[in-house]
């Protein structure tokens, strides 16, 4: 997706689901996104991975185990999510893991942890 499809999605998809946070993590062309993103998406958030992904899921999996992660029981989409949680690291796709473990990192505050994602 090219950089102004980029920022109307964001926008458009925080309205939908009532985003009260947008993660954005700080790199690359992204940090232009995020400074502009800031005056018309109210809670935009830059973030800093300190760590590489495979480290990063594997803090947030001590969450999953824990019984602090909650999908639905059904979704058109929750077939195709567990598919690559369960083939990490060793599938060619992991935006979704990737996202999955910023966002239970970045908001581990010990409360149970919602995901919720498009069509849900």
């Amino acid at each position: 997706m090219d950089y102004p499809g980029l920022k109307v999605k964001v926008a458009d998809l925080a309205r939908l689901w009532k985003a009260r946070q947008v993660l954005i993590e700080e790199s690359g062309t992204a940090i232009g996104l995020i400074q502009e993103l800031k005056f018309i998406v109210a809670g935009v958030t830059a973030i800093k991975p300190d760590r590489d992904k495979i480290t990063r899921m594997s803090l947030a999996s001590a969450k999953f185990e824990a019984g602090q992660v909650y999908l639905p029981t059904q979704a058109s989409w929750l077939a195709e999510l567990e598919a690559e949680l369960f083939a990490f690291p060793g599938s060619s796709h992991d935006d979704q893991v990737d996202s999955i473990s910023q966002a239970i990192l970045h908001g581990n505050s010990g409360l149970a942890i919602w995901l919720r994602l498009a069509g849900y």
